[in-house]
């Protein structure tokens, strides 16, 4: 057992403070190995309660958990560390103490509002929330400004900073947050990184960096190298910036904190060997896989409301041919053919009657329907639905116009009237415009809409749902 203790010794002298200068702790191989740890323990001691202004402490949850606890630490002499967060006015004191086993440990040995809370189990968390109490040293910065530890079960990281003034005001916190809330002025945040990666100014690389303050969440999706990237770490706000609860990884390199640029008005990133800034964008800046695909599934669209150019078109469109109820946009379509009773009225049940297997063909298009909830007489506009990108979109409108009208109505009239109206091909050009549509799925109540942004202008669009 005393051979495997000391080997256990020389690695830690050895090799678990490697990544400190080695005149960092004073050579102690003359001491005897006891005595040598314990001197170790003592210098670990000197360091934590060196700090005239305490320690800034964040905490990332180990377990797989995107979070990250912000606090500021005051280590004393004593063996009580006092612990500050926005969370309550007044710092929580408790106990910590340093100690060696397999390596050497920093332990908060009794509880702290502030910070154990994590650990403790409680009605909401019978295991607690994946929060540890026990931490062995990882690393010490060259200069001992920075103190790396990981937990002894969970693997959550400690991560202390050297606080270089006081930080027991929490008020000034509130900056960045603020901050973030001017800089968001449209619908998509971006993230630019401007150097690294092969980067540059003039050809930035991208990721959607999509940052609530509110839901303090940050969301990322980005395509890079043939794939595409998206999940969602915690945001949390520091005396200093903001940052990420884990690091997005790219090749070798990290995104995980922000400093914001005053003189500049924008959050850059900072402590990354990547450069880059936070700007916003009407439209995403990224390209989520399969969405053209998935639309393009036999499926019916019916508008279901406009904004901009859209809604004006649309409603002028209806105002100039009232017999048009709704429009739908359809793909991989077969016409819907109704059942009749003796009377010659269609026969509606759960299944709408839908006899595909009869119905004619036809394939991309818009159907502006003459009644309001079903699709069974209509004008029908041939379309084709090019992709342009995995979420962008263009339509091309076809020859082959036709109408389907009523039993004894003679369609021929109808379809003449639509097909020469002027409001009627204004709507039908401009959603066949060039510059085409950025489509993206959302889910109300159990329901899912589509929704059509004019990558032209995207406070155009309309939303439609699947029928």
């Amino acid at each position: 057992m005393m051979k495997i203790k000391y080997i256990i010794l020389f690695i830690i002298l050895g090799i678990g403070l490697s990544s400190c200068n080695k005149n960092d702790f004073e050579n102690k191989f003359d001491q005897l190995p006891d005595d040598r740890m314990q001197t170790t323990i003592e210098e670990y001691k000197d360091l934590l309660t060196s700090s005239e202004f305490g320690w800034k402490m964040n905490f990332s949850l180990g377990n797989g958990m995107e979070y990250m606890s912000y606090t500021v630490a005051n280590f004393n002499n004593d063996n009580t560390v006092s612990i500050k967060s926005k969370l309550i006015d007044e710092a929580v004191e408790s106990e910590y103490k340093i100690f060696s086993e397999a390596d050497i440990e920093l332990v908060f040995n009794t509880f702290n509002e502030n910070f154990t809370v994590f650990s403790y189990p409680n009605a909401g968390a019978p295991d607690g929330y994946g929060g540890d109490v026990e931490f062995n040293f990882v690393s010490v910065s060259e200069d001992k400004t920075e103190i790396v530890l990981e937990g002894k079960v969970y693997k959550g990281v400690l991560k202390l900073q050297k606080a270089d003034r006081d930080l027991s005001d929490f008020a000034p916190v509130q900056k960045y947050v603020k901050y973030l809330s001017e800089q968001r002025t449209d619908r998509h945040m971006n993230l630019a990184i401007t150097s690294g990666l092969g980067a540059t100014e003039d050809k930035p690389i991208v990721l959607g960096m999509d940052l609530s303050s509110m839901a303090t969440a940050a969301d990322y999706n980005y395509n890079y190298k043939g794939e595409f990237y998206t999940g969602r770490k915690m945001l949390y706000f520091d005396h200093d910036g903001m940052g990420l609860s884990t690091p997005i990884k790219i090749d070798d390199s990290e995104i995980q904190y922000f400093t914001y640029n005053e003189e500049k008005s924008r959050y850059e990133l900072a402590n990354s060997d990547l450069k880059g800034y936070l700007y916003c964008t009407k439209l995403p800046m990224y390209y989520v896989p399969g969405v053209y695909d998935q639309i393009m599934d036999h499926y019916s669209l019916k508008l279901r409301s406009s904004f901009g150019q859209a809604w004006d078109k649309y409603i002028a469109m209806k105002k100039a041919n009232p017999v048009i109820k709704s429009m739908v946009i359809v793909t991989d379509y077969k016409q819907r053919i109704p059942l009749f009773d003796e009377d010659g009225n269609p026969i509606l049940d759960s299944s709408y009657n839908d006899d595909y297997e009869f119905g004619k063909q036809l394939d991309e298009g818009i159907l502006f329907s003459f009644e309001l909830y079903n699709q069974f007489y209509f004008y029908f506009v041939p379309l084709e639905i090019k992709k342009l990108q995995e979420d962008r979109l263009v339509m091309k409108r076809l020859s082959g116009e036709f109408c389907v009208a009523k039993k004894g109505d003679d369609p021929n009239p109808i379809a003449e009237s639509i097909k020469d109206n002027k409001e009627f091909n204004d709507l039908v050009d401009y959603l066949c415009n060039d510059a085409g549509w950025y489509i993206k799925q959302t889910v109300e109540g159990g329901l899912i809409d589509w929704d059509f942004i004019s990558q032209d202008n995207p406070d155009d669009y309309f939303i439609t749902r699947l029928y």
